[in-house]
Formats: C-alpha cells, sequence, structure tokens
C-alpha cells in the first residue's frame, strides 16, 4: 500500500508539473500572439507628417495605452534616434533591440511597478523610415491565475490521491477478505483445532490451499502408516523372541555362555517393549494439538482404573487453559510414561503439576522411595532399572528422556521436598515444539 502511494505521488507529482507548465506555455503564447495583433493595429495608425516624420494619428490609440501603468504599453524607435512612447509608459522606458526589417524578438523582463512584462520586438519599414516597435504586456495577473491553478490542481490531486488508496485498501480488503479465513483456518490447523482446509479462497490461491490440503493429508497418513507399522513390527518380533528364550533354556550351554545369550534377548525384548509403548500412546496420528484440561483428566481417569487395587491418589495440580502448541500423541506418550513410572514407585499419592509460560514445564512426583543422586543417571539410561523386580524394565524414563530430547528440551531428576519420593521435571520450549509434526 506504501509503495502504491508513493507511485502515485510521483505520477501525481508529474502529472502537476506537466499541466502547469502547459498552462503557462500556452498563456504565455496567447500574450504573444496578442501583443502581435496589437503591434498590426499600431502599425496601422502610424503616418508621416507633414514635415515627413512620423506620427500617430490622434483618436486611432486603444484608450488602454493612454492610462499611466496600466501594463499595456508600446515604444517605436526610429532609425534618427526619435521614440514614440505610450502615455501608459509614464517616465519609463522599453528595453529595444535595434533590429532589421522582418526580424522579431520576444523576451521577459521586469516592468514599472515591479510588473513582469512580456516584450515583443520587431523591425519594420514603412514610408521610406525603418523603426522597430515593441508591445509589451504585464503577465503578474496571469501569474497570479497561474499560481492559483497550481494550488487547486495540487489540492485536487491529493485529495484524489488519498481517495485512491483509501478505495483501493477497501477493494485489497474485500477481495482478499477470504484469505483471513484462509489464515484462520490454518492457524486451527497448527494448534490442533482441524484436519484440513475448508474455505479454499479466492480462485488465484485455491490451486495453493488445495496442494496445502494435499500435503496435509499425506503428512497425516505417512505418521499414521509408520506409527502403525511399528506397532505391527515389535508385536511381530515379540513372539519369535519369546520362543527362542524357551529354546535357549532347553540348550546345554555354559552358564556364563547361557547368561550372555538371555541378557541379548533381554535387551531385545526391552527395545520391543519400548516401541510397544510408544506405539500405543502415540495413536493413529491426527496431529491434533494438546489440551490439558481435556487430555490430562482422560489420562489419570484410565491411570486411576488402572491402579484402583492398590488405592492411589492420582491427582493434578490447576492445569492450562485452551490449546497448546505441541503434539497430542506426545504429549500422552509423555505424560503417560512419567505417570506410569510414578504410579509404580509411589505409595499412596502422585502429584502431576503442568505450567505454560514461555515454555511447557512438566512435573510428576511421587511420596515412594526415591531415587539416591549417584543413581538418577544411571535411571535415564536406555533399559536400565533399579529393582529387578519391578515390572516394566525400566523403559518409561528412558522413552520421555528421548521425546524430550525430540522436542531440544531438558529433563531433570530430584527428591520431592513436599511428597518425599522421586520428582521429575521436564521443560519444553515453545519455539521448537511448535513446529513439531510428532516426535514418535
Amino acid at each position: 500500500m506504501v509503495g502504491l502511494a508513493v507511485t502515485l505521488l510521483v505520477v501525481f507529482g508529474l502529472l502537476l508539473w506537466g499541466a502547469v507548465a502547459a498552462v503557462k506555455s500556452l498563456s504565455e503564447a496567447y500574450v504573444v500572439a496578442r501583443l502581435e495583433h496589437d503591434a498590426e493595429s499600431l502599425l496601422a495608425v502610424l503616418q508621416p507628417g507633414p514635415r515627413g516624420q512620423m506620427r500617430l494619428r490622434e483618436g486611432r490609440i486603444t484608450p488602454i495605452y493612454q492610462q499611466p501603468l496600466s501594463g499595456h504599453y508600446f515604444q517605436f524607435d526610429f532609425a534618427d534616434g526619435r521614440q514614440i512612447r505610450s502615455r501608459s509608459l509614464w517616465d519609463e522606458g522599453l528595453p529595444a533591440a535595434s533590429l532589421q526589417a522582418g526580424g522579431v524578438t520576444t523576451m521577459q523582463v521586469p516592468g514599472p511597478g515591479g510588473q513582469l512584462l512580456q516584450l515583443r520586438t520587431a523591425g519594420y519599414a514603412k514610408a521610406d523610415a525603418g523603426f522597430t516597435l515593441t508591445v509589451a504586456e504585464d503577465l503578474t495577473p496571469l501569474a497570479r491565475d497561474i499560481r492559483r491553478f497550481q494550488e487547486i490542481a495540487l489540492a485536487v490531486l491529493l485529495l484524489a490521491l488519498l481517495v485512491i488508496v483509501l478505495v483501493q485498501r477497501y477493494v485489497l480488503r474485500r477481495g482478499f477478505r477470504s484469505l483471513d479465513e484462509v489464515r484462520e483456518e490454518l492457524h486451527q490447523i497448527a494448534v490442533g483445532g482441524r484436519q484440513r482446509l475448508e474455505v479454499m479462497g479466492p480462485v488465484e490461491i485455491r490451486p495453493l490451499t488445495g496442494e496445502v490440503n494435499r500435503l496435509l493429508n499425506q503428512l497425516q497418513e505417512r505418521l499414521s502408516r509408520s506409527r502403525q507399522a511399528l506397532g505391527n513390527l515389535a508385536h511381530a518380533l515379540k513372539g519369535p523372541l519369546s520362543l527362542a528364550t524357551r529354546e535357549l533354556d532347553r540348550l546345554p550351554l555354559q552358564t556364563d555362555e547361557r547368561q550372555r545369550l538371555t541378557g541379548q534377548l533381554a535387551r531385545i525384548r526391552g527395545l520391543i517393549e519400548r516401541e510397544l509403548k510408544r506405539a500405543r500412546f502415540a495413536g493413529d496420528g491426527t496431529q491434533r494439538r494438546f489440551v490439558p484440561r481435556e487430555h490430562v483428566a482422560e489420562l489419570l481417569d484410565a491411570l486411576r482404573q488402572l491402579y484402583r487395587e492398590r488405592g492411589l491418589q492420582i491427582r493434578s495440580g490447576a492445569l492450562p487453559e485452551g490449546t497448546l502448541p505441541f503434539d497430542h500423541e506426545d504429549m500422552l506418550e509423555l505424560l503417560g510414561n512419567l505417570l506410569d513410572n510414578a504410579c509404580k514407585w509411589a505409595s499412596r499419592q502422585v502429584l502431576l503439576e503442568i505450567w505454560f509460560d514461555d515454555g511447557l514445564t512438566i512435573r510428576v512426583a511421587d511420596d515412594g522411595p526415591g531415587v539416591a543422586d549417584s543413581e538418577q543417571a544411571a535411571l535415564l539410561r536406555r533399559g536400565s532399572r533399579l529393582d529387578e523386580q519391578e515390572a516394566g524394565h525400566g523403559l518409561g524414563l528412558a522413552i520421555v528422556k528421548d521425546l524430550v530430547s525430540d522436542y531440544h528440551g531438558q529433563i531433570g531428576l530430584a527428591r520431592a521436598a513436599d511428597l518425599g519420593g522421586l520428582e521429575v521435571r521436564v521443560s519444553l520450549p515453545v519455539a521448537v515444539s511448535a513446529g513439531a509434526t510428532g516426535a514418535g
């Protein structure tokens, strides 16, 4: 819009300059033509006197030449040095060049009383007498009219510029109003409110919005197939792995060899369990966004049912309102693993707290035995666990660590000051997470 205004301002400025120059040129040409007619009228009343000297016939001179400083003047300059001047010049004279008969010059010079005079000087020969005739007219009224025209034209052009810019702005806003709807739907897609564009926008951008829908569908299909294939593969490997473990127990192997092979199979089983858990939490890859007050409540209800027999108190603090710019599946996977791990070790209570400011902060604490500082780093290593009798293969926090790493976040372990057990704190930056399409 600014570029349009500047362009129109330059164009209108050139038009104004051209219009004023044209008006001034035409006006001056008209004045010169009128001076030529006045000169012919004065030549008509010039005649030889009784003694052969040229004189003007009385009563034939236009009255305006008789009024002092009237703005209309003439002056005859004869070859013998004699002059005939109009009474309107009073005591002033006109600058006149000596010209041969037929020669003509025009110029603008200062005149009496501060006037600006347009002069026409021409050489003539009449009755064997050679002379020059200078006729002049005051241009001051004409210059004043041209200046008034310039001011009016400038005001009109500025008003026209303002009107054109406003009209153009209205037309653009009206013509591209549907783009605002497209932008709003894109924002809803970004926060998980919808899966595709319903408003296609103006005809000019419909190929673009159609391509966006195609890419969204393709991304969702590929993500869904990838996660389903991951779960299917893990399930397919679990059966043969169990058979291999049973067959291994039947083989006549040395104790150290059996332990080494059993350890390798246990590691494979742990990786499979990890991927099964990720696939279970990942869902179908529909690219929904995280709504804490809706999704956390569902997750807590599921965990309460799962640990109903232990009578755990699984509660949460105040949850952020609205939709957060994080993938729904990834957040359920992260929270599910954190809470599931806390529930396994808790005695009676598990607490979840979530804050959202410049980023997302998650705190999960329990009233279990906790973890010594020296053992916290080992707890985050894939497949490690501190109690071999506890089910789950110690994969929960390892999965959380991988997911947090995908989001370029941070995870920390400490002793919970309020409950006395383990506290896990996760921080995820918004800038990275808002652009993620799922860390699974």
